[in-house]
């Protein structure tokens, strides 16, 4: 367990630092992203119950 909490926290380490790393736009548009991507699953979802 204590190896996956150290792959984890240094793979997300890595990641804040790249999107730390980017220029102010390219920041909004990665959060633009992950949230069209949570809405599209989301949709996919509901879609899926609704259907069934």
């Amino acid at each position: 367990m204590e190896k996956i909490k150290d792959l984890y926290h240094q793979y997300l380490d890595q990641i804040i630092a790249w999107y730390n790393g980017l220029e102010q736009l390219y920041q909004y548009g990665v959060f633009f992203l992950l949230i069209v991507i949570g809405l599209f699953i989301t949709a996919c979802v509901i879609l899926s119950r609704i259907t069934k």
